[in-house]
């Protein structure tokens, strides 16, 4: 009896140990990658000056939890915001929000960034909505003071050609180009606010566009900016493409294509983060992550179980896996599924373009080293680099309410960061040696595959099928 008494004591003991260790490694796990920002204790601003020095003064703990500053970029970072602060005062709202996305682009991180709903939130923009396709920048949704210009391509802005612009305003964000162009781009070009702050727009509520029309012909538009709008719909411009009323939405605002057209599978129900279906007589399964993560009535968890379940019961020859508009979330949700994909398919295509970010990288990254050369990437370069900072957390300014992200974990898809200062501990479970991620076929989606419900992608992928 004694005996086991000291048996089941001891097992006790090795339990609570066993937890006591578990604990401490996620406790320090999360001190680590996923650390809080001090508060920001500050009397109240007596004026415009003494606000942005304030926010200024705060912003300075951005260097200690952005661990994506090279010693060379950090200290221009801190010369730069230096300079900033003898300006405090002089600095409209916009251009104060432009020079703190600058001091933080010095880090040329894409998880390093000024958030841009918030950004978008806190300055006026157009009553249009542009999305960048591969030949340029469209209007795909628009209020009624823009709605003449539904399906034009913007070709300038108050003299200065859109690429001038595009590309000037990258100052305020570096990282990946192509997840600049595809992502951010656009929220400057709505915002004549911003853009006169930048030196490109003449004035800060209005904007003279020079249009493509549908029909060819080009001609000048000037357009007076909306009010910003603190409870405007929280979605990029990826929601653009779908024709569907977007939550949030004033009734006002109308889409290129009608509602009920019939949009590519990879767009269709679009609230729907998740979608799968397994063609029987091409013996081929189809299925897309826009997310990484649970979202609102859709647990991911559920859908990969699903997945799995239906690749294990049909048997294909082939898998499709799309994450063209994978913007990321938590990887370990996937990597699982990553991992092993292409064990149960001859061939598996994935689909990728400059919105495949983030966890969306690791899941690409994953399959393709696990799956090797059964694994052809089609489509456009996925919106990161293959060493990459990432995890974090975020910072608000307390008077601008800017809200910015840092980075404090290293991720590196083509060697192990193992003894690297900074390696994020999970990756440790996930070690990789990946050469490439760029598309073995370049499939390049224009404006006028979307006008036509085309998807070029995935047809190219099904033409190849039907020759084999």
């Amino acid at each position: 009896m004694r005996k086991r008494y000291k048996v089941a004591l001891w097992s006790l003991g090795v339990v609570a140990l066993v937890g006591l260790t578990v604990g401490a490694l996620f406790y320090a796990l999360f001190a680590t990658f996923y650390p809080s920002v001090p508060d920001a204790k500050y009397p109240p601003a007596l004026n415009l000056a003494q606000a942005q020095r304030q926010d200024l003064d705060y912003f300075r703990n951005y260097f200690d939890y952005n661990k994506a500053y090279s010693p060379a970029a950090r200290e221009e970072a801190e010369k730069l915001l230096a300079d900033y602060t003898a300006q405090a005062g002089a600095l409209s709202p916009a251009a104060f929000d432009l020079a703190v996305s600058r001091v933080i682009a010095l880090a040329d991180n894409g998880h390093s960034t000024v958030f841009m709903g918030p950004f978008s939130r806190h300055h006026n923009r157009l009553p249009c909505r542009l999305y960048k396709f591969s030949d340029g920048f469209f209007v795909l949704r628009a209020r009624p003071a823009c709605a003449d210009l539904l399906g034009a391509q913007v070709l300038a802005i108050d003299g200065h050609p859109v690429k001038q612009i595009v590309d000037g305003m990258f100052q305020y964000s570096r990282g990946p180009r192509n997840h600049y162009d595809q992502f951010k781009a656009v929220f400057y070009l709505e915002s004549p606010e911003l853009l006169h702050a930048a030196g490109f727009a003449q004035a800060s509520d209005r904007e003279t566009l020079h249009i493509r029309a549908r029909d060819g012909s080009e001609h000048d538009e000037t357009i007076v900016a909306d009010k910003p709008d603190a409870n405007a719909p929280r979605v990029f411009s990826d929601s653009y493409l779908s024709p569907s009323p977007i939550d949030g939405e004033a009734k006002d605002w109308k889409a290129l294509l009608p509602r009920d057209a019939r949009v590519p599978l990879f767009l269709r129900d679009y609230e729907n983060p998740f979608q799968s279906i397994y063609w029987a007589d091409k013996k081929t399964y189809y299925v897309q992550f826009r997310s990484n993560s649970d979202e609102p009535g859709h647990p991911i968890g559920a859908f990969v179980d699903r997945v799995k379940d239906e690749i294990a019961a049909e048997k294909p020859n082939t898998i499709i896996l799309d994450l063209r508009l994978d913007q990321g979330g938590n990887f370990t949700k996937t990597a699982s599924l990553m991992k092993h994909i292409a064990d149960h398919a001859q061939h598996v295509y994935v689909l990728t373009s400059a919105w495949t970010f983030s966890a969306g990288n690791v899941s690409l990254a994953l399959a393709k080293f696990h799956g090797g050369d059964k694994v052809t990437i089609v489509g456009e370069p996925a919106g990161d680099r293959m060493r990459i900072w990432a995890e974090g957390g975020d910072m608000v300014l307390p008077n601008s309410k800017l809200d910015m992200g840092f980075a404090t974990g290293l991720h590196d898809y083509t060697k192990s960061c193992w003894g690297e200062p900074g390696c994020f501990w999970v990756m440790y479970l996930y070690p990789m040696q990946l050469k490439s991620w760029m598309p073995d076929v370049r499939v390049p989606y224009t404006f006028a595959d979307y006008a036509a419900l085309r998807d070029p992608a995935l047809d190219r992928v099904l033409f190849t099928l039907s020759k084999s």
